[in-house]
Formats: C-alpha cells, sequence, structure tokens
C-alpha cells in the first residue's frame, strides 16, 4: 500500500476541478444501513491497527462512472447542457438495479469495495462516454475505465497491503446493498494534501424514465 496520487485523465491530477459522472448513495435509504456499517467496520478496522489510511465519508463515497478529463472551468454552460440531454437520453432505457458492494480489499493505494455485478455499471460507463464524446470530444475522454469499486480510504503513507487484507477479511457482514436509481454530474475537487475527494452536485439524471 502506497500513497494514493489522483488522476487526471493520464496525468496527475494537482489543480482544478474536473466533471465527473457519480453514483451516490443514497443515505436516507434505510436499505443502505448495512452498507453503511460495512465501512464504518473496515475503516475502524484499519484505523485501530495504525494503518496509515484516510477514511472517506460517508457522504463523500462513490462509484466514479466516468472523467471529464477537460478542466471544468473549460467547460461551458450550453456545452454541460448538451452533455446532461445525450446523458438522460441515454439512460432512459437503462432501469434502476441493485449491487453488491464488498468484500473490502486492501489495494496498492489504499481500500476499495469489489462491485457486483459489472455489467449495469459498464452500461452506465458506456452511455456516459457516449455522450461526452459526442459533446467534448476524445480529448475529454481520457480517464480509464477499469473494473469498478467503491473507495473507502486512500492510504497517504506506505504500509503492509498483505497485512491490511488479513484483517479486512475479518469483517463481516462482508457484503452489502447499494441501489442505483440515478447518475450525477458533479464538480469534484481533489485534495493531494488531505487525500479527500469532494464535490459540488451538478445535476442528477434518474435511470429507466423511458420504461
Amino acid at each position: 500500500m502506497r500513497a494514493f496520487n489522483f488522476k487526471q485523465g493520464k496525468a496527475s491530477w494537482d489543480t482544478g476541478t474536473l466533471l465527473h459522472w457519480y453514483v451516490e448513495v443514497d443515505w436516507d435509504d434505510p436499505r443502505h444501513d448495512a452498507l453503511a456499517q460495512l465501512v464504518t467496520d473496515s475503516n475502524q478496522t484499519l484505523l485501530d491497527a495504525g494503518f496509515p489510511v484516510t477514511p472517506v465519508e460517508h457522504r463523500w463515497l462513490h462509484i466514479t462512472i466516468d472523467q471529464i478529463s477537460r478542466p471544468a472551468h473549460l467547460i461551458g454552460q450550453t456545452e454541460r447542457d448538451k452533455l446532461v440531454a445525450e446523458v438522460s437520453h441515454r439512460l432512459a432505457t437503462i432501469a434502476p438495479f441493485t449491487i453488491m458492494i464488498g468484500s473490502v480489499l486492501s489495494y496498492g493505494s489504499g481500500a476499495i469495495a469489489d462491485t457486483h455485478p459489472d455489467h449495469q455499471l459498464s452500461a452506465l460507463h458506456a452511455a456516459a462516454r457516449d455522450s461526452t464524446r459526442a459533446t467534448l470530444g476524445d480529448d475529454a475522454c481520457q480517464y480509464e475505465f477499469g473494473i469498478q469499486h467503491l473507495t473507502t480510504a486512500y492510504a497517504y503513507a506506505e504500509a503492509d497491503s498483505d497485512a491490511a487484507q488479513r484483517l479486512l477479511r475479518r469483517v463481516r457482514p462482508s457484503h452489502a446493498p447499494m441501489e442505483v436509481n440515478a447518475v450525477h454530474l458533479v464538480d469534484v475537487t481533489a485534495d493531494p494534501q488531505a487525500k479527500t475527494i469532494t464535490w459540488e452536485r451538478v445535476t442528477r439524471v434518474p435511470l429507466g424514465t423511458a420504461l
């Protein structure tokens, strides 16, 4: 485990804000109580053992669907309106769904929770990426989309990942459901020193409005 570095596409992200498409957790939904407990227990386990991690506050937990790698201040309101219209059209035919979060895993740069299944999240990414490309062009599509996850803590120093994983594996229950019924366009600020991600919400796009 090593200190996490935030990325703007494939480059280092040190200043400015970037628009992202996120799936947020609706903490007003009691179905997410188990997820709150899983995240809390996993992070406390690492902190109690002295691991150098910064837990993600519950309100900032998210799944990254896509990053728009052009600086946010260079994307005007007309382009944003078109982007939202494009995404809304594509998400209208994707029904809300439930995924499982967990187990929590020790990762190269902190702790992440796995997600299952993958295909619905991949469909959300495809809709977001196609909309960005149609609106802003290829230069805004530099984010490398991989196996999706929910980050629970960012590392700020080196530590033994194997030792962290042995502790995280003992956290039970190890999985919790998460309801996905919308995607949010957010304006994200990364703090490389504090190892935090925060954002201002731009708009919410619901799933399945055409079904």
